[in-house]
Protein backbone atom coordinates (compact mmCIF):
# COMPACT_ATOMS: atom_id res chain seq x y z
CA UNK A 1 0.00 0.00 0.00
CA UNK A 2 2.46 2.01 0.82
CA UNK A 3 3.74 2.13 -2.83
CA UNK A 4 0.86 3.14 -4.47
CA UNK A 5 0.38 6.07 -1.92
CA UNK A 6 4.05 6.89 -3.55
CA UNK A 7 2.14 6.65 -6.88
CA UNK A 8 -0.51 8.78 -5.71
CA UNK A 9 1.67 11.01 -4.56
CA UNK A 10 3.22 11.30 -7.54
CA UNK A 11 0.64 11.37 -9.66
CA UNK A 12 -1.03 14.77 -7.59
CA UNK A 13 1.97 16.32 -7.89
CA UNK A 14 2.20 15.86 -11.69
CA UNK A 15 -1.50 16.63 -11.93
CA UNK A 16 -0.75 19.76 -9.88
CA UNK A 17 2.01 20.77 -12.19
CA UNK A 18 -0.06 20.23 -15.92
CA UNK A 19 -2.98 22.54 -14.09
CA UNK A 20 -0.59 24.87 -13.64
CA UNK A 21 1.41 25.26 -16.40
CA UNK A 22 -2.00 24.81 -18.30
CA UNK A 23 -4.07 27.52 -16.91
CA UNK A 24 -1.16 29.80 -17.19
CA UNK A 25 -0.41 28.98 -20.86
CA UNK A 26 -1.32 31.93 -23.28
CA UNK A 27 -4.57 31.74 -25.00
CA UNK A 28 -3.03 30.69 -28.47
CA UNK A 29 -1.22 27.67 -27.25
CA UNK A 30 -3.81 26.25 -24.86
CA UNK A 31 -5.09 22.87 -25.68
CA UNK A 32 -8.93 22.14 -26.05
CA UNK A 33 -10.40 18.41 -25.26
CA UNK A 34 -13.39 19.50 -27.16
CA UNK A 35 -15.58 20.18 -23.78
CA UNK A 36 -17.17 22.96 -22.50
CA UNK A 37 -14.49 25.20 -20.64
CA UNK A 38 -16.15 24.42 -17.48
CA UNK A 39 -16.20 20.89 -17.95
CA UNK A 40 -12.61 20.88 -18.40
CA UNK A 41 -12.21 22.66 -14.93
CA UNK A 42 -14.09 20.56 -13.28
CA UNK A 43 -12.06 17.31 -14.47
CA UNK A 44 -9.20 18.86 -13.53
CA UNK A 45 -9.70 19.69 -10.18
CA UNK A 46 -12.27 16.63 -9.51
CA UNK A 47 -9.20 14.36 -10.31
CA UNK A 48 -7.13 16.45 -8.44
CA UNK A 49 -8.84 16.35 -5.91
CA UNK A 50 -9.36 12.45 -6.25
CA UNK A 51 -5.36 11.62 -6.27
CA UNK A 52 -4.75 13.83 -3.19
CA UNK A 53 -7.90 12.46 -1.11
CA UNK A 54 -6.41 8.88 -1.86
CA UNK A 55 -2.69 9.77 -1.78
CA UNK A 56 -2.61 11.48 1.71
CA UNK A 57 -5.28 9.36 3.77
CA UNK A 58 -5.89 11.21 6.65
CA UNK A 59 -9.03 13.46 7.66
CA UNK A 60 -6.80 16.58 8.49
CA UNK A 61 -4.56 16.01 5.13
CA UNK A 62 -8.43 16.11 3.00
CA UNK A 63 -9.13 18.98 5.08
CA UNK A 64 -6.36 20.97 3.81
CA UNK A 65 -6.86 19.78 0.07
CA UNK A 66 -10.53 20.79 0.64
CA UNK A 67 -9.02 24.51 1.53
CA UNK A 68 -6.17 24.81 -0.79
CA UNK A 69 -7.34 23.33 -4.46
CA UNK A 70 -9.96 26.12 -4.43
CA UNK A 71 -7.27 28.88 -3.35
CA UNK A 72 -4.83 27.32 -6.30
CA UNK A 73 -7.64 27.65 -9.04
CA UNK A 74 -8.49 31.60 -7.46
CA UNK A 75 -4.75 32.24 -7.97
CA UNK A 76 -4.71 31.05 -11.30
CA UNK A 77 -7.26 33.15 -12.24
CA UNK A 78 -5.65 36.24 -10.99
CA UNK A 79 -2.62 34.93 -12.73
CA UNK A 80 -4.34 35.05 -16.03
CA UNK A 81 -4.89 38.59 -15.86
CA UNK A 82 -1.14 38.94 -17.27
CA UNK A 83 -1.10 36.24 -19.79
CA UNK A 84 -1.77 36.97 -22.95
CA UNK A 85 -5.30 36.29 -24.49
CA UNK A 86 -6.01 34.54 -21.15
CA UNK A 87 -8.93 36.35 -18.99
CA UNK A 88 -9.90 35.32 -15.11
CA UNK A 89 -13.57 34.33 -14.97
CA UNK A 90 -15.09 33.72 -11.70
CA UNK A 91 -17.44 30.86 -13.43
CA UNK A 92 -14.21 29.39 -14.08
CA UNK A 93 -12.58 29.29 -10.01
CA UNK A 94 -16.76 28.18 -8.95
CA UNK A 95 -16.23 25.08 -11.50
CA UNK A 96 -12.80 24.45 -9.81
CA UNK A 97 -14.52 24.57 -6.61
CA UNK A 98 -17.35 22.46 -8.03
CA UNK A 99 -15.03 19.81 -9.52
CA UNK A 100 -12.87 19.79 -6.25
CA UNK A 101 -16.09 19.21 -3.98
CA UNK A 102 -17.25 16.27 -5.91
CA UNK A 103 -14.55 14.74 -5.25
CA UNK A 104 -13.21 16.00 -1.81
CA UNK A 105 -16.52 15.57 0.10
CA UNK A 106 -17.31 12.09 0.16
CA UNK A 107 -13.38 11.68 0.72
CA UNK A 108 -14.34 14.05 4.26
CA UNK A 109 -17.79 12.45 4.89
CA UNK A 110 -15.89 9.18 5.17
CA UNK A 111 -13.14 10.08 7.01
CA UNK A 112 -14.91 11.85 9.91
CA UNK A 113 -16.56 8.54 10.63
CA UNK A 114 -13.12 6.82 10.74
CA UNK A 115 -12.94 5.08 7.21
CA UNK A 116 -9.48 5.18 6.22
CA UNK A 117 -8.54 3.54 2.78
Amino acid sequence: MLHFRTVLKCTFAAGTIAVIVLSLLPGKDMPSLGLSDKLEHMLAYALLGLTGGLAFPTLRAAAVLFMLLPLLGIALEIGQLLVPGRSAEIADALADCAGMAIALVPILITRSFGFRP
